[in-house]
């Protein structure tokens, strides 16, 4: 039989968003030691080694939760806890993967917001980061970029920290829903039995990160803007 498990969208959005901070408020250095350590001559070479570094890794825990979830010895209660744990150490070590690809592209002293910011887009929108991040900044009047068709040239702009920060604030709103709804549906395939559910966890991890790797590159590659205004607090605009 299957456990029943339901995380409250309170306690979710406080798992994610805790990850994320975890990533992009202290990690940074960790980020940018381990790109440098990456083995490979080029950049392709170190991000497929980080890709099957990370892979390995969170394939094994999700299979172990999976094991855990679905012991009969584990509560409900239990189970809960270790679910919404899971999910925030997933999203911190998912958006330490992001940065380290950030810094293979070597994106230049990022600030935190920046870092979060980066983090969230590639979380939520997944292959169609870059957009999506362009069409949240250009509802706030920031105008860095059009369609993905347009030239990188023509398209990258500054943006404010205050337009910085709006976007960081409509991305966390969205995280639950956009981003949280694909992980808790992981979570719930955990408490599965007989070994159904470690499959179901390592497997979707595995796949995840390797999604994750291919989503965050393009991302940077393309970079929708060039540089944040520090010094800027306008917003013209709002969501």
């Amino acid at each position: 039989m299957q456990r029943r498990v339901n995380v409250d969208p309170e306690v979710l959005a406080r798992a994610l968003l805790g990850g994320i901070e975890r990533a992009a408020g202290a990690r940074w250095e960790a980020a940018l030691a381990r790109a440098k350590a990456l083995p490979g001559d080029v950049r392709p070479e170190k991000i497929r080694a980080l890709s099957d570094s990370f892979a390995r890794e969170l394939g094994a825990v999700g299979a172990a939760a999976g094991i855990a979830a679905a012991t009969p010895a584990v509560g409900t209660v239990a189970t809960l806890m270790a679910t919404t744990a899971e999910l925030g150490w997933f999203t911190a070590r998912s958006g330490d993967l992001i940065l380290t690809i950030a810094a293979l592209h070597g994106r230049p002293t990022p600030t935190i917001d920046e870092r979060r910011a980066w983090v969230l887009a590639v979380l939520i929108f997944g292959s169609t980061a870059r957009q999506g991040f362009s069409n949240l900044a250009n509802q706030m009047g920031a105008s860095i970029g059009g369609p993905v068709a347009q030239s990188d040239r023509s398209t990258k702009k500054n943006m404010s920290i205050a337009t910085l920060r709006a976007v960081n604030g409509a991305l966390s709103r969205m995280v639950v829903r956009r981003y949280g709804t694909r992980r808790g549906a992981i979570a719930l395939g955990t408490a599965l039995p007989l070994g159904v559910g470690a499959l179901v966890g390592g497997g979707a991890n595995y796949v995840a990160v390797r999604n994750l790797v291919k989503q965050a590159d393009s991302f940077f590659a393309h970079l929708p803007y060039s540089s944040i205004e520090t010094t800027s607090i306008e917003l013209s605009g709002r969501l």
